[in-house]
């Protein structure tokens, strides 16, 4: 009977060190296999890295390999450099199979003491021109999100004699409404004078600067084109495309500023019910910035509903805007900033602030209202000691001095109207009974004999025919 419990012990034993033996194997299966994963992991990264690493040494050295050709070409043809590549140039360069693409950007940069980044005027000294910017960015496929491009740079300064005697240079900046800096304006040179035409294009750099060194003395036509496809900008005259001439003198560099911006829009504001503004008077925009550039004219005022001007260089001043076309519109003066300017932004459309004055008119004939007769208003300038007094600071078509069809009249209401301001007088003119019948106003003989809409508060006029 012992002997028998010892077997059934003993089997119990060895069954119990059974499953003993797998959980171990398990558990420590388990804990390799935790302590592996990251491991591998670690190894893979490794791997990766030691890949990229490799990538950026090879990135590094083509960016350095790049930079010596261009050092090369900057010692030996440096004319022939900066005439055919300056700007941006991006080339693809396979190694072991990978693509690596290299992008080469040559700009002028301010030299020691160029002033403004834009050159010097009236020096050939070398050390006052800018001096070339060569910058090589690499790129490849496997690169990390967000890695930065392997980048080398280096200046170069136009060896002596590069500026000599037989050529000049000209220098263009070009700035915004704000007085800043345009970057990347097309600006063109170009000559059909001398043996050789010649046309060269580049866009200004983070300073607003564009320089054409090594040019034959001469006449040069400068000329700026829209940096934005798709967008309008315009200089302060208004001109999308703005040119000028200038002249290259040997030894001597040209400079030349620019001012041009994406343009701004003026939409009219809309009538008061019942009222009209004529298109015939016009309108007049000025600005206190436009010194030398006189004033915007819009004469007839442009259709549409909303009315809108457009291709408005965007004055930080904003543009002080008023119906009709006098450059002036009190009478004897030039003063137009008692007006609220209306606000001017790059690319955007507002309304105007308009100055006018609200008029209802009507003709009668016999104390009763007539329909279909032709009123028109004539700006006049009281000062004036000449017959008639018109005013001489208007524009327009002939008969001259601004002389406009305001409206037809009705037999059931008055016309309403928005007039200019300054100081007006009226005629108009109706066919009854079939004759012709006239009138004026103010009446002959009127002291004054002008209506003042300078104050802007409107009235009304009531001319009888005869």
């Amino acid at each position: 009977m012992k002997t028998l419990e010892r077997v059934l012990l003993c089997r119990n034993t060895i069954r119990d060190d059974s499953g003993f033996t797998l959980i171990s194997v398990i558990i420590a299966f388990s804990m390799f296999v935790a302590v592996l994963a990251p491991a591998a992991a670690l190894m893979q990264r490794a791997s990766l890295v030691s890949g990229n690493v490799q990538s950026r040494v090879i990135a590094a050295n083509l960016a350095t390999q790049e930079l010596e050709i261009v050092r090369s070409q900057a010692t030996y043809a440096f004319s022939t450099l900066v005439t055919n590549y300056l700007g941006s140039t991006t080339t693809t360069i396979y190694i072991s199979g990978v693509p690596y693409k290299v992008t080469q950007e040559l700009q002028w940069t301010p030299g020691a003491y160029a002033p403004g980044g834009c050159g010097s005027s009236a020096n050939g000294s070398a050390n006052l021109q800018p001096v070339l910017l060569a910058t090589e960015s690499v790129t490849w496929s496997a690169m990390y999100s967000g890695e930065a491009p392997v980048t080398e740079s280096s200046t170069f300064t136009p060896p002596i004699g590069s500026y000599s005697a037989t050529s000049g240079n000209i220098s263009i900046q070009v700035l915004g409404a704000q007085g800043q800096a345009q970057p990347n304006v097309p600006v063109t040179v170009s000559s059909s004078g001398g043996s050789t035409p010649y046309s060269q294009s580049i866009n200004t750099d983070s300073s607003g600067c564009a320089f054409f060194p090594f040019l034959a003395t001469g006449n040069y036509q400068v000329s700026l084109s829209t940096p934005v496809l798709g967008e309008t900008y315009v200089s302060p005259t208004g001109v999308t495309t703005p040119s000028t001439t200038l002249g290259v003198v040997s030894s001597q560099t040209t400079d030349y500023q620019f001012y041009y911006d994406q343009a701004a829009t003026i939409t009219l504001p809309a009538a008061a019910p019942n009222y009209s503004i004529p298109p015939q008077e016009g309108l007049t925009l000025a600005n206190s910035q436009m010194a030398g550039l006189g004033t915007e004219i819009t004469n007839p005022i442009p259709s549409g509903s909303p009315s809108q001007i457009s291709d408005l260089f965007p004055f930080a001043s904003g543009d002080y805007v008023w119906l009709g076309t006098c450059y002036s519109y009190q009478g004897g003066t030039q003063s137009f900033t008692t007006l609220s300017p209306t606000p001017l932004y790059p690319g955007q459309t507002s309304t105007a602030t308009l100055g006018y004055a609200p008029y209802s008119i009507e003709a009668t004939y016999n104390g009763q209202q007539v329909a279909g007769a032709q009123v028109t208003v004539t700006m006049i300038d009281p000062t004036s000691t000449s017959t008639p007094q018109y005013n001489q600071n208007c524009t327009g078509p002939s008969p001259p001095y601004d002389i406009q069809v305001v409206s037809s009249t009705t037999s059931t209401s008055p016309s309403l109207v928005y007039l200019p301001l300054g100081t007006l007088s009226f005629t108009a003119s109706a066919t009854i009974n079939g004759s012709l019948v006239q009138g004026v106003y103010p009446p002959s003989g009127s002291s004054p004999d002008y209506v003042s809409t300078a104050s802007g508060t409107g009235g009304s006029v009531v001319i009888p025919l005869s």
